[in-house]
């Protein structure tokens, strides 16, 4: 149980150290998008080279209209005058630059409309009817999507959702935009770390959740059953095959069952290290290397401490000092 503590407090820390790393890359995002007055320039410079290229042939057309679209194909924000950035989605204008038959009457059309848009606003207060007109446009096909329902997509979006208002909650009024909308490669980078990181930290949390609950259960009718010399011969057994930290777990008990068989302790799986300690603080020469017996699988069993082959022989040595002491 104390590992599991351990484990879920390293998890949280994590968490709040690689959101510190994550925060301010997401609030830099924000240096992607163009001024509003960019914006404009980039539509009027468009009316521009495509009311230029009639009367040109195909290669020229799609040569000048492809150097176009990737000028609009990197705005997908823009910055108000006010310092909020709104995200732009620029697909509609894009599939008509990069169509393989391109309209040009079409391109000047659509470009002439937001041209005319920009001129009117917002001097113009639009009205009911205007709004009528909007459903309208709404209906033509080139804005009818009928993209099905994914339940997973929905549920990660929930949860994207749910952790943007937690962090604006922290941050105060800044606009974060899902990964690949607007994110710099850095925020995604940092984003996959995060993630990774804290799937990492989850999978050793339980699995070492398992394995102690497997060691807890003895694998073989459990740590009643077992001897000190039992317990002591399996820990040879694992140290053998390189796994020091069950290992080690085996000859703490064998010191423990020693002691109970010796009639020095009354050996309980819900005692404490402390309570065994206490009970045999009168007897130094038993309590001294039993103490050492305990702080080392403490720190290898819950510090997750590394041990090595000689660090494991001195401590199999220490627990024979045990067996030599008969009080």
């Amino acid at each position: 149980m104390r590992l599991f503590f351990i484990r879920s407090f390293l998890a949280a820390t994590l968490t709040l150290l690689f959101l510190n790393a994550v925060v301010p890359v997401f609030a830099a995002s924000d240096k992607a998008a163009i001024s509003v007055d960019e914006y404009w320039n980039l539509v009027d410079h468009s009316f521009q080279v495509v009311s230029g290229l009639k009367g040109h042939s195909a290669l020229e057309i799609r040569i000048g209209l492809g150097q176009l679209a990737d000028q609009w194909d990197a705005v997908t924000q823009v910055r108000m005058n006010d310092g909020q950035v709104v995200p732009v989605d620029n697909s509609y204008l894009l599939g008509s630059l990069r169509a393989d038959q391109p309209d040009l009457a079409r391109l000047e059309g659509i470009l002439n409309t937001l041209q005319t848009a920009h001129k009117v606003f917002p001097s113009s207060v639009f009205s009911t009817a205007d709004l009528g007109s909007l459903k309208q446009i709404l209906l033509l096909p080139e804005f009818q999507w009928n993209v099905p329902s994914n339940p997973f997509f929905d549920w990660i979006m929930q949860q994207w959702d749910r952790f943007a208002k937690w962090l604006d909650g922290i941050l105060g009024n800044r606009t974060i935009t899902l990964p690949g909308v607007g994110l710099s490669p850095l925020a995604v980078i940092a984003t996959l770390v995060l993630v990774l990181v804290l799937v990492y930290v989850f999978r050793s949390l339980f699995a070492d959740l398992i394995n102690e609950a497997k060691l807890n259960g003895g694998g073989e009718g459990g740590d009643e059953l077992l001897t000190s010399d039992v317990a002591f011969e399996r820990a040879q057994t694992l140290s053998q095959g390189g796994d020091y930290r069950s290992a080690v777990r085996f000859l703490y008990l064998s010191s423990l069952l020693l002691l109970d068989e010796r009639g020095l302790l009354r050996y309980d799986r819900s005692r404490t290290n402390h309570e065994y300690l206490r009970s045999v603080s009168g007897s130094p020469e038993l309590s001294e290397p039993l103490q050492e017996v305990i702080e080392v699988f403490d720190n290898v069993w819950y510090g997750y401490h590394e041990l090595d082959e000689d660090s494991f022989k001195h401590y199999s040595d220490r627990v024979e000092e045990l067996k030599e002491r008969k009080q």
